[in-house]
């Protein structure tokens, strides 16, 4: 089973791959973070309109409600992790969601992608 973050969800979708992500996971946050990255390509990269950004968004809430999303998240254990790492707390809880549903994190982050590799299976979007 994969857990997509964000940055993979947005990899797959503009790559029109949304069949990759069925029967996969993700966490609520993610819900957020597409908002954000779609927000930061309007207001501050000004490379999309804001009509364009409706139907992007569009497209990314449709692919992140199609995703399941675990019960269970543990703030001490996401914590430690961005303490031990050295990453946002955001970052550390897609880890902590990956390791404690025994799941590969499919992330197109390179960062979170090398530091995940400690604690659990990860890949990108292109190794699937």
């Amino acid at each position: 089973m994969n857990l997509f973050d964000s940055s993979s969800i947005i990899v797959l979708c503009g790559e029109k791959k949304l069949d990759k992500l069925l029967d996969g996971w993700t966490i609520n946050l993610a819900y957020y973070e597409l908002g954000n990255a779609v927000w930061k390509h309007v207001s501050i990269h000004k490379k999309i309109t804001k009509s364009e950004a409706e139907k992007v968004l569009d497209t990314l809430a449709e692919a992140f409600n199609r995703l399941k999303k675990p019960k269970n998240e543990d703030a001490l254990e996401t914590l430690r992790i961005a303490a031990e790492e050295n990453l946002t707390f955001y970052d550390a809880s897609y880890i902590q969601a990956a390791i404690k549903n025994g799941f590969t994190l499919v992330t197109d982050d390179e960062k979170l992608l090398k530091k995940a590799k400690k604690y659990t299976k990860a890949i990108t979007s292109q190794q699937l």
